[in-house]
Formats: C-alpha cells, structure tokens, sequence
C-alpha cells in the first residue's frame, strides 16, 4: 500500500498485488522505452535487434516488406517501426 500527498493536501492510496505491481512497473518501462529516441540502425543493427541476418534485412527491404529510410545511399531504420512491423506479422 502507497499513500502519498497531493498538491491539494488529499491522499491517494493504491493497493496493488505484487504481481499488479510487477505488471504496472513493466507497462511503465516500456512506455517510457517507447518514447525515447533511441535514433536510427544500419543494417547491422537491425539484423540484430530483429535476430536475423543482414542478407534477410536486405531481402525484406528489396521486396517492400520491412520499413526502412534511405539517407545518402545507406539504408537506416527507425526501432520503433521495426517493432511495430514485428508485433503486426503475428
């Protein structure tokens, strides 16, 4: 149990299991993960963080099939899209 004070001088008390709180703290960490720029990979860092390799990277973009920018001739993308891209092909 948690009581805190507000600004107005009332008190909030939450009860939460530990296994609630266990989920809340998550949701929070990767809410706040999520927000975070975390600015572009290469292609070695995204066959990386999507545990394939670099020739499958350059396959899923050739087709159309994995989102990516290009800035002065190197392919760049953004974690965030990537793990948008991955959740959706479930």
């Amino acid at each position: 149990m948690t009581s805190r004070p507000t600004t107005e001088g009332l008190t909030l008390t939450l009860e939460l299991s530990p296994g609630q709180l266990e989920q809340l703290t998550q949701r929070v960490a990767q809410l706040l993960a999520d927000k975070r720029d975390q600015g572009f990979l290469d292609v070695a860092g995204a066959a990386a963080y999507l545990s394939l390799s670099r020739t499958a990277v350059y396959h899923l973009v050739e087709r159309g099939k994995l989102p990516h920018h290009r800035a002065g001739g190197r392919l760049l993308f953004d974690k965030r899209q990537l793990r948008q891209w991955v959740e959706a092909q479930r």
